[in-house]
């Protein structure tokens, strides 16, 4: 099993997340377990597994899924 893309997860709280195709889709906002939450603006939130995380740089973390497919876990 491969190490995870992020280990401390209150160092990315509040970075900028973007989608594998490099599309700006907000903010982490929380993480629970196996999953973390995004917020775009004031009404949009996305609730992932941390799998979908592909890395982070220090300012950004990228997602291995496209703007598109992140849709599917739109929660508002």
């Amino acid at each position: 099993m491969s190490e995870p893309a992020i280990l401390h997860w209150d160092r990315v709280m509040h970075k900028n997340v973007r989608s594998s195709d490099r599309v700006d889709v907000g903010t982490i906002i929380s993480e629970d377990g196996d999953t973390f939450t995004i917020l775009k603006g004031a009404s949009r939130e996305y609730k992932l597994p941390k799998s979908a995380v592909e890395g982070f740089n220090g300012a950004e973390v990228f997602l291995n899924i496209s703007y598109r497919d992140l849709q599917a876990y739109k929660t508002q």
